[in-house]
């Protein structure tokens, strides 16, 4: 596996199977959770630094993270796991919230346009 100089997986390299990958995207809260714990430790904190690096995989990478132990996150990336366990920590309390708040529609174009 490639890596760059912090250990952390590079751009091109998942360092798990592509369809456990699409399985996690696809599948509901309680099997994905499955699925992770069943990723060895090393290997689940590589896999959330991997979909943390993707926006689109952002979501994902913070339900990763709080199934790692911060012990791995730190032993793969040093700080950068403490700050990547905090963002997922942080996330879940506000993706709680808007669960309960109803959220605002956005402005769009077509309803500030006069004319």
């Amino acid at each position: 596996m490639a890596a760059n100089r912090d250990g952390i997986p590079n751009e091109t390299t998942c360092p798990v199977p592509l369809d456990l990958l699409a399985k996690l995207l696809r599948s509901d809260e309680a099997l994905r959770e499955e699925l992770i714990c069943a990723i060895p430790p090393m290997e689940r904190a590589r896999l959330a630094f991997f979909c943390y690096n993707r926006v689109h995989l952002r979501a994902l990478a913070f339900r990763i993270t709080l199934l790692c132990e911060l012990k791995e996150l730190r032993i793969l990336a040093g700080a950068k796991g403490d700050m990547l366990y905090q963002q997922a920590t942080e996330y879940g309390i506000y993706e709680d919230h808007d669960a309960i708040t109803p959220r605002r529609r956005g402005v769009t174009l077509a309803r500030t346009a006069k004319g």
